[in-house]
């Protein structure tokens, strides 16, 4: 396990989908980001520095084991992911992970 993903622990949800977050510190992980042109493939996933902190709902529905709540569509589900990239990110830098 990286740094990266190791750093998921106590950590809050940065993709927040309402009406899915459980907002749990103990149940977030770091979720990779999807897609092939990223480097996610069958039995692959996409390097560590492409991803977020993620509550364990948050990630059902980003990988699409859940449908994303009402009124959200995948494309909706997707930007948040990327705007949870982003927070995490920070968080990654001023824990000193990423420089």
């Amino acid at each position: 396990m990286s740094a990266i993903t190791e750093s998921a622990r106590g950590e809050i949800c940065e993709l927040r989908l309402p009406g899915v977050c459980s907002f749990s510190r103990e149940q977030t992980v770091w979720a990779h980001a999807n897609g092939i042109s990223i480097g996610k493939g069958i039995g692959m996933k996409s390097p560590d520095i492409l991803g977020a902190y993620a509550c364990w709902r948050c990630h059902n529905v980003y990988d699409r084991r859940e449908k994303p709540p009402f009124g959200m569509t995948y494309d909706d589900v997707e930007l948040a992911f990327w705007h949870g990239h982003a927070r995490s990110l920070v968080k990654l830098f001023e824990k000193g992970i990423v420089k």
